[in-house]
């Protein structure tokens, strides 16, 4: 016979090892319910909290916390990155990093560093308002496009390289893991994608970086926002849409030339880029409050969206020290100050101009008419090859609000057209005309090259007098006095007698001698065409010390010619 004793003795030792049994087996069972389905778990939750002896709320909280961690072990191995033990000098590791982009691509100049400065940027990202694209633009294949984006890869936080990526697929994936995104082949699938740019373009402001896409919710549907927030670099071949540009710090590749010798990259992760990473994520921890709104002094020759573009570059150079506040003005110059080319709206209206003449009013046509009278605009082929019509013409003057009306020139009959006056605000604001000087004026009205860098910004600058009209070089303009007097009858005896304390200074100069031109202005000439108008790229080239400058639309017939003009 059993008594009570024994029996209830049983039972408490069946318990204890019932529960013994689930604290064995309670790892393997939150790993298994860890896997099922969100709806699979949410039937078993209360069933397997009472068998494992706990509250459901601590059930689901060890859940969550085995999928999190299956989901870091997932991730790249690049990923994972523990921050220097020792603080960073911002300096050296800025130049580390110019000197790995340096040690295996062949890149143009100013290039490497803002690539450094990007990588910085995009480990401290957060504490600004503005994340600039990086945008890698070639002529043709084989320019080292994909090599800059894999080191990139290798150097940024939790940086994913992606060769084509829908509009939905970019903000969910942003909106999850938030990586630095970096974009391969861009000209296959970007620049026809109107979503896909839309979406990109909303990134690059913190505060607009958002898109709001309708998801189901228990059966029902509820708009949800989605950010869009994250570093982004792109790689194409040839431009991608001007909207996309205008946001992007754009480094031009081309082809490494014959006898120039970098290191071979093996496209692999390796213990310089691991070290790096290590140390960016303790610079970007010890100085990311230092980064929070910043307002570095900004060189006066750059627009109003490539200064917001540069704005956190530069204030990363300026914490760093050293050489790179210099250096970094001298890139931002070089790869985004303000050059002739123009946007395909700004060159209509420019054209625009000569085609009035002196009328008030010009009919429709007869503005389509003088427009495609030059075969080196792109007005004669505007239209797939045929000349623009009509109304691609107020298509694209509608931008800028100039409309047709009905006008009646002086000669011809009356029709759809275009006054003077309705062009004379939009000429103002995107193509003021330089004021001529009369055959006879005075040196007082020549006209002077714009500053780009004020003195406080890189040390040196001054303003610097435009080239002589004779087209004559000068590596120092100050005292030549041909240069102040070419087309009047001036000689240059009577210039220097004239040139005393109380002779008017040369509008533009405050004064004094300006010294010799600083390099990030000078013009070189073409080595291609021969051409000194447009802006030229300097490039290291076998048997040359100097190397070779270079318009962009030269460049890729330079390397496929092998240097032979």
């Amino acid at each position: 016979m059993v008594n009570d004793h024994d029996l209830s003795s049983f039972k408490q030792a069946c318990t204890l090892a019932d529960a013994e049994e689930a604290r064995l087996s309670e790892p393997d069972e939150v790993a298994r319910l860890a896997k099922l389905s969100k709806l699979e778990y949410d039937r078993q939750r209360e069933e397997a909290a009472a068998h494992l002896g706990v509250r459901v709320v601590t059930l689901d909280k060890a859940v969550r916390e085995k999928r999190s961690a299956e989901h870091d072990a997932a991730t790249l191995p690049h990923w994972q990155v523990e921050p220097s033990p020792l603080p960073v000098d911002g300096a050296k590791l800025l130049d580390a990093l110019r000197q790995v982009f340096r040690h295996y691509i062949v890149l143009p100049p100013g290039a490497d560093i803002a690539l450094a400065l990007w990588v910085l940027h995009a480990w401290t990202m957060d504490a600004g308002e503005i994340s600039p694209f990086m945008v890698l633009v070639s002529p043709t294949k084989r320019c080292g496009k994909t090599s800059v984006m894999i080191l990139l890869q290798y150097l940024t936080p939790r940086s994913e390289l992606a060769s084509n990526i829908t509009g939905p697929a970019l903000f969910r994936y942003i909106e999850a893991v938030r990586p630095t995104l970096l974009i391969d082949e861009a000209d296959s699938f970007v620049r026809d994608n109107e979503e896909l740019r839309g979406i990109l373009n909303s990134g690059h402001t913190k505060v607009a970086a958002n898109v709001i896409r309708s998801v189901e919710v228990n059966g029902e549907h509820k708009p949800r926002r989605f950010s869009t927030w994250a570093a982004k670099a792109i790689a194409t071949i040839r431009c991608l849409a001007d909207t996309l540009e205008d946001r992007a710090i754009i480094v031009q590749l081309q082809r490494k030339p014959p006898g120039a010798k970098v290191e071979r990259l093996r496209r692999r992760d390796n213990e310089w880029c691991a070290a790096l990473r290590s140390q960016a994520a303790r610079w970007s921890t010890d100085n990311f409050d230092k980064l929070v709104d910043p307002d570095p002094q900004m060189p006066e020759a750059l627009n109003d969206r490539a200064a917001d573009n540069w704005r956190p570059l530069l204030a990363i150079a300026d914490l760093s020290g050293g050489e790179w506040p210099q250096l970094a003005r001298q890139a931002c110059l070089t790869l985004s100050g303000e050059s002739p080319e123009e946007t395909l709206g700004v060159m209509l209206l420019a054209d625009c101009r000569p085609a009035f003449g002196d009328a008030a009013v010009i009919r429709s046509a007869d503005l389509v008419q003088e427009l495609t009278a030059d075969p080196e605009r792109p007005w004669a082929e505007y239209n797939r090859g045929d000349p623009i019509t009509q109304r691609q013409l107020a298509k694209l003057l509608g931008t800028f609000g100039i409309i047709s009306v009905n006008v009646r020139p002086e000669v011809g009959p009356q029709g759809k057209g275009y006054r003077r006056v309705d062009f004379e605000e939009a000429w103002e604001r995107y193509c003021p005309a330089k004021t001529p000087c009369a055959p006879d004026s005075s040196p007082d009205c020549r006209p002077t090259v714009p500053r780009p860098v004020e003195s406080a910004q890189v040390d040196g600058f001054a303003s610097v007098p435009e080239a002589p009209w004779d087209g004559s070089k000068n590596g120092n303009l100050s005292n030549n006095h041909e240069v102040w007097d070419a087309g009047t009858d001036k000689t240059p005896e009577s210039a220097a007698r004239n040139d005393s304390a109380t002779t008017p200074t040369p509008l533009g100069d405050p004064g004094g001698d300006p010294g010799p031109i600083p390099e990030c202005l000078r013009r070189y000439p073409c080595d291609h065409c021969g051409g000194a108008v447009g802006i030229t790229h300097n490039y290291t080239w076998p048997g040359r010390p100097d190397g070779v400058w270079l318009h962009a639309q030269c460049e890729a017939l330079w390397f496929d010619s092998e240097g032979r003009p």
